[in-house]
């Protein structure tokens, strides 16, 4: 087995929701601009020669861990779980704790939090992978480690995957798609489902940008927090949603409104946005009365008539052939991508489009 060389530099791995690599990418690019790409995959970038600070201020993913290190020879069989558990019991973590943000690596004892993905068909469980990985923690570190349910600051992750072993340290207590907002509903975007739709309008400082469905404003406050803008204006038909919005904003990001409205009958006038988002009800967390089609040819009817030439949008719903269909009818609109991506569970299409 190929031993790490103890002065490499080290590297990182930044996860996202499934479909918004080329956004962490772009993102990546543009806060840590040292970083070189290792790898890509639709859930991962591999990273090396990241500062950890730019790695901690993203926003269009769900978490950031540096590597500890990379274990060969962990294959599906039972068997391999004795190997693995004998690898990190020789396997030291303070490089990789003095790069993160948590101080786990100065108290006598640290209480932990392992959690473990695994790919392909194996003998054992993922309970099975943790345990093993737990007891060589224990063992490595004297019983300094201590596996805890809940509370703990320091984050571990063990992946396996084909013949191979991979050990992480997060590099902050908390995962970085948690939000700190005041008001959350039901029906709330994810950060980076958030900063992605807000990405994809391509922000530039002299927009007007709208969000005709805020729900509790999070694609709009991702937009008000990452990018300079003319004029934030956002709005729901939901009075619960409206007073959830202006309270996550509170003072900040002006100038912008938070107005109660009809996204099918905005107050706005013809050819006076430069960019909009829309997350619409998927008629999953909530079904309008008159059906969701009226709905969306309403939304993206407006959506025609206020944009710019040129302007662009970006439109978040599971019913592709239903919104094709309204998008053909109401003309006016280019499609310019439109991608799964991974939403708790469910698989949205991302539309990206452009006003003609």
């Amino acid at each position: 087995m190929k031993k790490p060389t103890r002065n490499a530099e080290p590297e990182f791995v930044v996860t996202m929701p499934m479909g918004l690599d080329g956004v962490a990418a772009s993102e990546v690019a543009q806060r840590a601009p040292g970083a070189s790409l290792l790898s890509r995959t639709s859930t991962e970038l591999r990273l090396r020669g990241a500062e950890v600070g730019s790695l901690a201020a993203l926003r269009s993913v769900n978490d950031a861990w540096v590597v500890v290190r990379d274990y060969r020879g962990i294959g599906p069989r039972y068997r391999d779980l004795h190997a693995l558990k004998n690898l990190v019991s020789r396997t030291s973590l303070d490089r990789a704790l003095a790069l993160s943000q948590v101080d786990g690596g100065r108290r006598r004892t640290t209480d932990f939090a392992l959690t473990c993905s695994m790919r392909g068909e194996r003998a054992y469980r993922r309970l099975d992978a943790l345990k093993a990985c737990e007891e060589g923690l224990a063992a490595q570190s004297g019983g300094r480690f201590r596996p805890a349910a809940t509370g703990a600051a320091l984050r571990l992750w063990l992946h396996l995957e084909e013949d191979r072993a991979r050990l992480c340290v997060a590099l902050t207590p908390k995962p970085l798609h948690l939000r700190d907002r005041s008001v959350s509903l039901p029906t709330s975007l994810s950060g980076p489902v958030a900063y992605a739709m807000a990405h994809l309008t391509e922000p530039r400082a002299d927009d007007v940008f709208v969000d005709p469905t805020c729900g509790s404003g999070s694609i709009a406050l991702e937009r008000g927090e990452n990018w300079r803008h003319r004029q934030l204006l956002l709005g729901d038909r939901s009075h619960q949603a409206v007073e959830a919005a202006a309270a996550n904003f509170g003072p900040r990001h002006k100038p912008r409104s938070v107005l109660w409205w009809d996204a099918a009958h905005l107050p706005l006038g013809p050819d006076s946005v430069d960019a909009l988002a829309c997350n619409p009800p998927h008629g999953i967390q909530m079904q309008p009365e008159a059906g969701l089609e009226p709905l969306y040819r309403g939304i993206i009817g407006e959506a025609a008539r206020i944009l710019r030439a040129g302007g662009r949008m970006t439109f978040l719903t599971p019913l592709r052939e239903m919104t094709d269909r309204i998008l053909r009818d109401v003309g006016g609109f280019r499609i310019e991508r439109c991608f799964v991506i991974d939403l708790l569970g469910q698989r949205p299409y991302l539309y990206s489009l452009r006003r003609r």
